[in-house]
């Protein structure tokens, strides 16, 4: 299981960012990160660090500690998205959904 230093560096590398650019958009030292990342002087990450991660970069806490492996908060994303449009766009929204969902279940034999 991934720990949550690992999980901080493959959030990091997959964002295309440096030790130094990461540090700098998270307020903390390039040293920490380092240490946060599990380098030679492992450290715990604090939780309101975890947490500004969380809503930054829309990552699941449980994700982030290394305890699931769903990356991204969705629901909340999706929710957040259908709540900012109209009642046009959400029909939009439904209808190309329920297209995808019989596509796949075509796809499936379903």
């Amino acid at each position: 299981m991934s720990t949550t230093g690992d999980r901080l560096k493959e959030l990091r590398e997959s964002l295309d960012y440096s030790v130094d650019e990461f540090a700098k958009m998270l307020g903390i030292s390039r040293s920490s990160l380092y240490r946060y990342e599990g380098s030679n002087e492992p450290r715990d990450l604090p939780i309101t660090l975890a947490i500004a991660i969380s809503e930054n970069f829309n990552v699941s806490l449980d994700w982030l500690a290394g305890t699931s492996d769903e990356k991204f908060r969705i629901k909340s994303s999706l929710e957040e998205v259908l709540a900012s449009l109209s009642e046009a766009g959400k029909k939009t929204v439904l209808e190309y959904a329920m297209f995808v969902k019989a596509k796949e279940n075509l796809e499936n034999g379903k």
